[in-house]
């Protein structure tokens, strides 16, 4: 998942150090949130950007990821 969001921001030549804001949905917020919140340090460095983490109905999807990054 978080895979994913590091191959769209390579594809406009940015890195996680340029998203300023992430906004995360998850379908089971109880159950996965420590091991997306794992997940995300391992890409994300301090300062880290604001994050708001919310849970959601996503149908079949568990995670679903809006990022804002800055250009520089």
């Amino acid at each position: 998942m978080v895979k994913n969001l590091a191959a769209v921001l390579a594809g406009h030549g940015l890195d996680f150090s340029h998203v300023v804001k992430t906004t995360v949905h998850l379908h089971h917020p109880g159950r996965d949130f420590p091991g997306f919140n794992a997940a995300y340090e391992a890409f994300v460095e301090t300062p880290y950007p604001a994050r708001t983490t919310v849970g959601s109905f996503l149908g079949d999807f568990l995670v679903e990821i809006d990022t804002v990054a800055a250009i520089p």
